[in-house]
């Protein structure tokens, strides 16, 4: 009777521990955590340390529930430059300390779906490290401009009738405008780039004035979509190597200009686009011309007949870009203004 009632009461005891979540659970999590260098995480790569300080803004803004307003803050943060700084692997994400800053955060983790093609694979769940893609059949269609209060939901409709995405690079003041149609834009499985707040040359206005085009629409499109955008594409493609060094984001140009602005005409358009287009190539164009979108479904159905499969920049750039490289297809890119 005693060692039943003994045997009784450790059967509570174990029952207890499992309740509370306790044992040897939270041991086996600590030893998943692991402290790491800057420089192991991106092999030393200034433009992979500058992917993960792109990352941790993001998160900063997210963790903190930032509306707008703190857009332009969250780049006064100090973030690490240096590679004998540390973080720490956890199973949720990579854990950052930070210095005093005005969101008042101390630590941040960012998680490892956020750092896909921006750190070492080894240093990645299985299941967020990037591996090697065949571009042959795969090309991006990418709108410049908008968004455009009419004729962007139009253009939507037509990726959503062949079931197609694409990247739209939008100026911060017509995203101001209609951040309805830029939430659409997302919903719809497309991606947001940052083409500048008014579509000035870059080379003429100068590196300060450029940053603060491209912060002022990162806040726009923030303030829209709750994210900041990932790429900015440069009016007219025009920027310098400090520019890129100072803004911080991956640089999407183009292989394929569909010349629409010129032309204004559909007929002239889709054979620009058909004549010039191969595996890998980034399209051109622009969903403020009518004529641009009234395009879209012919190129959208010849390019699928040819065994082509429309995809975000992202996707055709298996999500390895990085800030202070400039893009122009799936095998072409460059330090930024070179």
């Amino acid at each position: 009777m005693k060692q039943k009632k003994w045997q009784r009461w450790v059967w509570l005891a174990v029952a207890a521990v499992a309740m509370l979540g306790v044992g040897t659970l939270p041991a086996q999590a600590k030893t998943t955590n692991k402290t790491v260098t800057f420089g192991q995480l991106t092999n030393k790569n200034p433009h992979r340390l500058a992917a993960i300080r792109q990352a941790a803004r993001q998160q900063i803004l997210k963790q903190t529930h930032a509306k707008g307003s703190k857009v332009a803050a969250v780049y006064k943060v100090k973030l690490p430059k240096h590679m004998t700084k540390k973080a720490t692997l956890t199973p949720k994400g990579l854990r950052m300390n930070l210095l005093a800053n005005k969101f008042k955060v101390k630590q941040i983790t960012i998680p490892y779906s956020q750092l896909k093609g921006k750190v070492l694979n080894r240093y990645l769940p299985k299941t967020q490290r990037t591996k090697a893609i065949k571009t042959k059949k795969m090309v991006a269609l990418t709108f410049d401009d908008g968004p455009d209060k009419t004729l962007t939901p139009r253009l939507l409709k037509t990726l959503k009738k062949y079931k197609v995405h694409a990247t739209f690079f939008e100026t911060g003041q017509n995203v101001s405008r209609n951040p309805k149609i830029a939430r659409a834009v997302l919903a719809g499985g497309n991606e947001i780039g940052n083409h500048s707040w008014n579509h000035p040359d870059f080379n003429r206005i100068g590196t300060a004035k450029t940053v603060s085009q491209i912060t002022r629409t990162n806040r726009a499109i923030y303030q829209a979509t709750g994210t900041l955008p990932q790429f900015v594409r440069p009016p007219y493609g025009n920027i310098t190597a400090a520019e890129g060094r100072a803004i911080e984001q991956p640089i999407i140009r183009w292989s394929v200009d569909s010349r629409d602005w010129a032309y204004l005409n559909k007929t002239k358009d889709i054979n620009e686009v058909m004549r010039d287009t191969r595996g890998g190539d980034i399209i051109l164009m622009h969903d403020i011309h009518a004529q641009s979108v009234a395009a879209a479904p012919t190129i959208i159905k010849r390019l699928k007949a040819k065994g082509y499969k429309l995809v975000t920049v992202s996707q055709l750039l298996n999500y390895q870009t990085l800030p202070g490289l400039q893009y122009f297809g799936a095998h072409d890119y460059r330090t930024a203004g070179k």
